[in-house]
């Protein structure tokens, strides 16, 4: 009842019946309590320190009273007596550890936080295990940017706790990325494992490594870990995989070839071999593509002769290892064959041969997807639309890879005029999908619910997306063209005009991109389009026309105009670039 009464503001009603039960029962803590937190809320203060004298005389021995009569006294300014209080309190009991971490608890409460520090070191000192605290120390440093005291709280706990290097892992990482933490981590794991070489420590410095991206750092780390625990290569194994996920491959293949020259005869020797030449691959690609790659639709020009020898090398596993590696480095050189050659058929004729093997199970949807793929290019829907079928039909692990098969078989239908049937798949798609493809969905989606009955025009646009498909990007230009300048499609000329300048980038006309885009945004009407445009045109000036003053204004532009726009953060990184000259723009 005296809560109902707090509740609606009653405060003098709830005070009668909390005094009623405290005198009934002065033992009980609860009614204390409640009545403590009711005089602090009404800011009567007095009463408060009266009934905490009173409660101490009831209680003697019970230390949060003295907790609560030194929050008292600081919160009436009166620091002296604060501190009084809290030590009167630890005097009850000075060689319990668990004295210092309640009055820590009062002290942090009130945002005394060195003082809460000092109080836990003092507890930990009363304890047999003097880091008893320490989690409590580390999270607090952490917590006012002491980033350098949090890590040597945390390597504290490893020297006596090596078992416990799971949960100061999570504690560092969870902070590390936040600013002004990394390079005082880091310094101090560093100071540490080069005086005691303790390989708890050295294991949290891998991860760090790896979380704030300091990848050059992790291979001289991993092979000294890797050697110290007797690993005979898994952990530096575990690591490259690890490292190429998080996107470097220059570093991933370091690592796969220190294991390929140092364990022979390691049971995971085979697989390094392929992912070592799948790491090659990743560089040469990157190699000749990174210039482009701010495109959406590009096709680099690569040095034939080194990806020559990467089919050597891949055909070199396949005759070694019979089984679903060498299937696997068969896949990698249809790849090759299909996107860096343009060898279709050679590259069909791989795939086909791997799908009617009895190996190559787990990367088998992945070439039907590339099969499908390849009837897309050739005009043949129809049996890719059956390839697809047949692999949908089957559990595909790959969540990111069964969208992708899904959206591909939508566009398929869509392209074919089975408008009904790529509305459903696309429906699944964006109801299902977290990934990209959800909304590429939704775009399309869009498009054919709202112009199915303008078939014509409707047409027109799904043969030019179709057209990009099969990488005719002049003649899709042209077809978005028509589309992109014809007034009367409202919406439809939108999406048209998109693809249009995505298409002018990927052909190299960027000074008529800049115009067309320049008359989209200068124009009075509203366009759900239009901070991608901005990006698209920022991005024209600083990656095409290499000039980082317009691209500056426009991407600001982008920023003030819509500051919550999927494009935020990719347009303050370039900024950030062109303020740090990273590139030599002029």
């Amino acid at each position: 009842m005296a809560k109902s009464f707090e509740e609606v503001n009653n405060f003098e009603e709830a005070e009668k019946i909390y005094k009623t039960l405290l005198l009934s029962q002065p033992q009980n803590f609860n009614y204390y309590r409640n009545l403590h937190d009711l005089f602090l809320k009404t800011k009567n203060y007095n009463e408060c320190q009266k009934l905490i004298e009173k409660q101490i005389i009831t209680s003697p021995s019970n230390i949060d009273l003295y907790g609560d009569l030194g929050s008292l006294y600081y919160l009436k300014g009166n620091d002296k007596e604060a501190n009084k209080a809290w030590e009167q309190g630890i005097a009850l009991d000075p060689e319990n550890p668990f004295s210092y971490r309640i009055i820590a608890n009062y002290l942090f409460e009130n945002r005394l936080l060195e003082q809460a520090v000092d109080m836990l070191k003092r507890g930990n000192s009363k304890s047999e295990d003097n880091t008893i605290f320490s989690y409590d120390i580390a999270n607090i440093y952490s917590l006012t940017m002491k980033f350098d005291k949090a890590a040597e709280e945390y390597c504290r706990i490893l020297e006596s706790k090596p078992n416990q290097t799971a949960i100061v892992k999570n504690r560092i990482l969870s902070y590390v990325n936040s600013t002004g933490a990394e390079k005082p981590t880091i310094d101090v794991l560093e100071e540490f494992y080069k005086s005691e070489e303790n390989t708890s420590i050295l294991e949290l410095l891998i991860e760090v490594y790896l979380k704030t991206n300091n990848f050059s750092k992790v291979l001289e780390s991993a092979i000294t870990y890797d050697k110290e625990s007797l690993n005979n290569g898994s952990y530096l194994f575990n690591i490259a995989i690890r490292v190429s996920r998080l996107g470097d491959h220059v570093n991933a293949e370091k690592i796969y070839k220190y294991i390929l020259e140092n364990y022979s005869q390691s049971p995971l020797f085979a697989q390094t071999e392929i992912n070592y030449t799948r790491e090659i691959e990743s560089n040469l690609k990157s190699e000749f593509s990174k210039t482009e790659s701010w495109k959406k639709y590009y096709d680099p020009v690569y040095d034939k002769n080194k990806f020559k020898e990467l089919i050597n090398s891949y055909q070199n596993i396949s005759k070694k290892y019979k089984n679903n590696i060498g299937i696997e480095a068969d896949f990698r050189t249809g790849i090759i064959y299909q996107e860096i050659f343009n060898d279709v058929k050679k590259a069909d004729s791989i795939y086909l041969k791997i799908a009617e093997s009895n190996f190559g199970n787990e990367i088998l949807p992945e070439v039907k997807y590339r099969l499908a793929r390849l009837n897309i290019q050739n005009g043949n829907l129809s049996h890719a639309e059956n390839i697809l079928a047949e692999t949908l039909k089957y559990k595909v692990n790959d969540q990111k890879l069964f969208y992708e098969l899904k959206f591909l078989n939508a566009k398929i239908k869509m392209w074919s005029g089975k408008f009904s049937e790529a509305i459903s798949e696309l429906n699944e798609v964006k109801s299902n999908s977290a990934d990209e493809y959800s909304n590429d969905a939704l775009q399309l989606l869009l498009l054919l619910n709202t112009f199915k009955k303008d078939s014509l025009n409707l047409l027109s646009y799904i043969n030019a997306d179709y057209l990009i498909e099969k990488k005719k990007f002049n003649e899709a230009s042209e077809e978005f063209k028509k589309l992109a300048e014809n007034k009367n499609l409202i919406l439809l000329k939108d999406f048209a005009s998109v693809n249009y300048i995505e298409l002018l980038l990927t052909l190299n006309n960027y000074e008529e991109a800049v115009i067309f885009l320049n008359e989209i945004l200068n124009c009075d009407e509203d366009n759900i389009f239009k901070d991608r445009f901005l990006f698209l045109l920022g991005s024209t000036y600083y990656y095409g026309l290499k000039n980082s003053i317009e691209a500056t204004k426009i991407f600001s532009k982008m920023l003030e105009e819509f500051p919550n726009s999927i494009y935020t953060g990719k347009s303050r990184k370039i900024i950030s670039e062109i303020n740090n000259g990273v590139k030599g723009n002029k």
